[in-house]
């Protein structure tokens, strides 16, 4: 086998130091090699380390991992991040959410002086000024928050290899290395906040553009509250009860509501102003711009508006994903966005937040995983893992090798249409792909998703009771 399979096999972590597009060329046993001893080598290093995993293998009777769905048992819901009682919150228990905590990371966490803290951006504040840890909270619909363990050299290296996904996706040094040329880099988003997509933008401000003078976002200087994301959660899943007004809310977190609040009303004119500074700073030269494609829509429909079109640089960047965010948008969008951009260079991703890499989109409407990503089809219905072959539609679960303190093993809500484990996309690119028609659970399931996984179903529910046990 070649270096390259040799050293993924070692270390799934000398993928982010290789050639990104070599991943693309795998033979299908070459792939299986890397990811069965990536699989072996994260169980051994994380079994006794983590409580929740050592609790769930125990329960599942698993010692060892011989073939790639022994671990599909082992796969967390993605609900373990917010296993957490919410009542930790509403009644500002945070030593208790640390102690949480500390059952899904071998990051040391016991320093963490949880005294006075009275939200949640005090404690994701607390637990990075105490640890090596960037906590990363997704946004919950009912006020409950996914919280993940990242550690500040995995969001450093999440960067890195991004940007080595868009200099080697189409060939290697196919595209620019914007590690080594620095543009300047735009996001239409908050400077300051622990959502994934902020964590990202910071250190690719500092990576990619060489630090912040070099960089515009939308809020320069406000905080995206996980308290505020946490509070409209609530507020939604007790009007949905008819019990809108039984929801107390401190002052200070009202305060931040309003101000919040306040902000989003004026939108349409910060908006105005960011498009501005951008032509203005920007304008002609080659940029890194990572936006949404509903956002870009709406700039570039201004845009025209105004007469401007080919405002950037033809050798610019853009990175998006996410989709429409559910906005009808006409079926000449991009044409109507790249006319206003002034390039097309573009790389859609698949990606969630509990991933240190992405999923790029072809040419023919596929996203292909990395082979540190190893992809799993299960049924819907009884959590087992669909056959490794031919094209299976299911529930997607994922096991992200990359990261070493945390198990990168979860059960996602998403209903996916993967093929490639035995034939080659039309690009060109070997290994599995999901279609492009993925589409939540949740949707198709009236707002209800009961997730089952593979093995016993009462071996996950006690790892998941054991999280919050005793605390």
């Amino acid at each position: 086998m070649s270096d390259f399979v040799e050293n993924l096999k070692r270390d799934p972590l000398s993928f982010v130091e290789a050639h990104y597009n070599e991943g693309f060329t795998l033979r299908g046993e070459e792939r299986d090699a890397i990811q069965l001893a990536g699989l072996r080598k994260r169980f051994a290093e994380l079994r006794s380390a983590l409580p929740a995993l050592a609790k769930l293998a125990d329960d599942q009777g698993i010692d060892a991992i011989n073939t790639i769905d022994d671990a599909a048992p082992l796969l967390f819901p993605h609900t373990v991040y917010k296993s957490y009682p919410l009542s930790f919150i509403e009644k500002c228990q945070f030593d208790k959410l640390t102690k949480w905590l500390s059952r899904l990371t071998t990051v040391d966490v016991s320093g963490v002086d949880t005294t006075g803290i009275q939200t949640i951006d005090e404690w994701i504040a607390r637990v990075e000024e105490s640890t090596d840890i960037n906590l990363i909270h997704t946004f919950g619909t009912t006020g409950k928050l996914s919280f993940l363990p990242r550690t500040k050299t995995q969001t450093r290296l999440s960067a890195r290899l991004n940007a080595h996904t868009i200099r080697d996706f189409n060939g290697y040094n196919s595209g620019p290395d914007v590690l080594a040329r620095h543009p300047p880099l735009i996001s239409p988003s908050y400077r300051h906040g622990a959502s994934a997509i902020i964590r990202g933008m910071n250190r690719m401000a500092i990576d990619y553009a060489g630090g912040y003078d070099n960089a515009l976002f939308l809020y320069p200087d406000a905080y995206f509250s996980a308290d505020v994301i946490s509070l409209a959660g609530r507020l939604r899943a007790a009007e949905a009860r008819g019990e809108a007004g039984k929801v107390s809310l401190a002052p200070a977190l009202l305060a931040r509501r309003d101000e919040f609040a306040a902000r989003e009303s004026n939108r349409a004119q910060d908006m105005d102003r960011f498009f501005e500074q951008a032509a203005n700073r920007f304008g002609g030269k080659d940029v890194y711009l990572f936006a949404v494609w509903p956002i870009l829509f709406e700039w570039a429909e201004e845009g025209l508006k105004r007469g401007m079109k080919g405002i950037f640089g033809p050798n610019s960047v853009l990175s998006s994903g996410g989709g429409s965010k559910g906005k009808v948008l006409p079926p000449d969008f991009k044409e109507t966005i790249f006319e206003f951009l002034g390039f097309r260079r573009h790389y859609e991703m698949f990606g969630m937040s509990e991933l240190m890499t992405n999923a790029p989109r072809c040419e023919h409407n596929r996203f292909h995983f990395s082979p540190v990503l190893v992809p799993y089809v299960l049924d819907p219905v009884t959590g087992q893992p669909l056959p490794r072959h031919g094209h299976q539609t299911g529930r997607l679960a994922l096991m992200d090798l990359l990261p070493d303190s945390y198990w990168g093993g979860l059960v996602s809500g998403d209903e996916v249409t993967m093929g490639g484990f035995d034939d080659t996309c039309p690009c060109g690119r070997t290994g599995p792909y999901i279609e492009a028609n993925v589409r939540r659970f949740s949707e198709a399931q009236g707002g209800d998703d009961k997730i089952n996984c593979a093995g016993a179903p009462e071996a996950h529910d006690k790892a998941m009771e054991f999280l919050v046990g005793r605390i």
